[in-house]
């Protein structure tokens, strides 16, 4: 089994945050009404106290694509004006503030149950299997504009390019109709003409078994991006990424966290500490905890994973700070 090769600088080990979405706006985070300016600052100076220096955006989260509108006359999508706009803010206070910026396109995860929207599962699984056209299609309304904007504005900002968060979800929920064959088709037509390195992340409790069983082969990434969420703050084949990383490939812990329910500084703060040791030694590039401000009140399960309270940072956000590069 072969690994792409492709030389990304080294500065050293990389601390970042996945932010994602801000406060809950999910699907809606950049558009006017949901974006705020004075919130998304406080969370890149979050990242910065903490000593973070690469922050994780997703942009196209949600399978119904409020992000877009539709032209009248063609009837292809097109991103709202606002969309553009308020990304174009947040890009800006990001290299204000020296933090380096992953954008994620889409969400695999937000895929689940789409086979009961009848519309809504043809129009995808037109784009995942390039049926008439619509791949090329949403790569020219979504993906192009983006890197048009990257290349001309912010490439000494947008760092890094995640294609799909968790793209192995997208098998899952059967949306490519052969994924030995779309997927990669697929992949490599988003990463094409990108002006910034490009994976397309794995995630749930398999993500390492398919890694090293060759599923993301001839898809055209430049790095790897693995998720593991467990208590120990450990990966299983440790001696295995040593390797490929001394071949020249790039790793990278993109999402980690606790695999336990509760909320507890004590476990949230072992975790981190074990998972940045972790990654390091077995030779990622960077590790992004999950998730740095995810407090939605009322006891939300989903909180035990912020390094962030409304009374201020936990315990774990200064393990973080405190890891040394």
């Amino acid at each position: 089994m072969s690994f792409l090769l492709y030389v990304i600088p080294a500065f050293g080990f990389i601390k970042g945050f996945n932010q994602a979405w801000f406060k809950t706006s999910y699907s809606a985070q950049w558009l006017d009404g949901y974006y705020d300016k004075n919130y998304s600052e406080s969370i890149l100076l979050l990242n910065k106290n903490a000593g973070s220096t690469l922050v994780r955006m997703w942009l196209y989260e949600g399978a119904q694509l409020n992000q877009f509108g539709t032209n009248k006359r063609t009837g292809k999508l097109v991103l709202r004006p606002d969309f553009i706009l308020n990304l174009k803010h947040f890009l800006g206070l990001a290299r204000k503030h020296k933090i380096k910026v992953n954008l994620t396109f889409l969400d695999g995860n937000s895929f689940r149950g789409v086979e009961q929207n009848p519309e809504l599962m043809n129009f995808w699984s037109n784009i995942f299997n390039d049926h008439n056209g619509a791949l090329k299609s949403f790569y020219q309304s979504a993906i192009a504009p983006i890197y048009k904007l990257i290349e001309d504005e912010f490439s000494d900002v947008v760092t890094q390019i995640d294609l799909a968060n968790e793209v192995n979800a997208i098998v899952e929920y059967r949306l490519f109709k052969d994924h030995v064959i779309s997927m990669p088709k697929f992949l490599c037509t988003l990463a094409a003409r990108s002006p910034s390195p490009v994976t397309a992340s794995l995630g749930w409790a398999n993500a390492e078994e398919l890694f090293f069983s060759g599923f993301l082969a001839n898809s055209c990434l430049n790095f790897y991006d693995l998720h593991f969420y467990n208590d120990t703050g450990t990966v299983g084949r440790c001696e295995d990424y040593k390797k490929l990383s001394k071949q020249g490939v790039r790793l990278q812990l993109g999402e980690f966290g606790q695999l336990s329910p509760t909320l507890s500084d004590e476990l949230q703060s072992e975790v981190t500490a074990n998972f940045l040791k972790t990654a390091k030694n077995c030779g990622f590039m960077s590790a992004l905890p999950w998730r740095l401000v995810e407090w939605r009140g009322g006891g939300d399960p989903e909180e035990r994973f912020s390094y962030v309270n409304p009374e201020g940072p936990r315990k774990a956000y200064y393990i973080f700070r405190d890891f040394a590069r």
